[in-house]
């Protein structure tokens, strides 16, 4: 069986210019989605118990896809489907704006080292585009066992605006952890840290109003 890569670099140049359709749902459906969804474990968790979902990944290793995608079908988990492309520069056409309920990002950053941050996935581009594609009061859910990128996301998350407002408000409180992952899902990463019992830091956020432009007083 031919290797798997388990890293990809989402910088290099045939990886910033790949060809995306934009992710359509049934009118009254709700969308999740994962982003570096992998084999798409979590998303068939949450599609199993929730048939009237729409589940979305986005994973940029496209054999990775096809492989989840194979997965899926074989489950009879139609609302389920993973798509190639670069979350990095993607979002925006993927997704139309206010469309998604959920977004959410586990174990994010193999590139964890301070000397690769400009890999980092939770950066303000990434929040912003986020930020565009959901839906009023949407949700944005993070996990990490690596403590210095949950404080990174939080940062990049909690950041004021133009007007000194952040744009995404923490579920719990200002820089506050969630104490358990609130749903019926499990990645892979994440049971390997349950087993080894590794420390896992998850956020919860939700839209806030979109910041006034600078200027604007009204």
């Amino acid at each position: 069986m031919r290797r798997v890569r388990q890293h990809v670099n989402p910088l290099k140049s045939d990886l910033l210019e790949i060809e995306v359709a934009r992710v359509e749902v049934p009118p009254g459906r709700r969308l999740e989605v994962e982003l570096g969804s992998a084999e798409a474990h979590f998303l068939m968790d949450l599609a199993r118990a929730d048939p009237q979902g729409a589940y979305v990944g986005v994973e940029i290793r496209r054999e990775v896809v096809d492989r989840a995608n194979r997965a899926a079908r074989a489950a009879g988990l139609d609302n389920l489907r993973s798509v190639f492309a670069n979350m990095s520069v993607d979002l925006p056409r993927l997704f139309a704006g206010g469309s998604v309920d959920r977004f959410h990002l586990n174990f994010p950053d193999p590139w964890w080292k301070s000397r690769q941050q400009k890999r980092r996935v939770v950066n303000p581009q990434l929040a912003q585009d986020i930020h565009a594609a959901l839906a009023p009061a949407g949700e944005l859910f993070v996990e990490t066992d690596i403590f210095d990128i949950a404080l990174e996301a939080m940062a990049v998350l909690e950041a004021p605006g133009d007007d000194g407002r952040p744009c995404f408000a923490n579920a719990q409180s200002p820089w506050s952890f969630l104490p358990d992952n609130p749903f019926a899902a499990r990645s892979r990463r994440e049971k390997q840290c349950d087993a080894e019992g590794a420390k896992i830091w998850r956020l919860l956020y939700r839209k806030a109003a979109a910041p006034r432009p600078a200027g604007d007083q009204n």
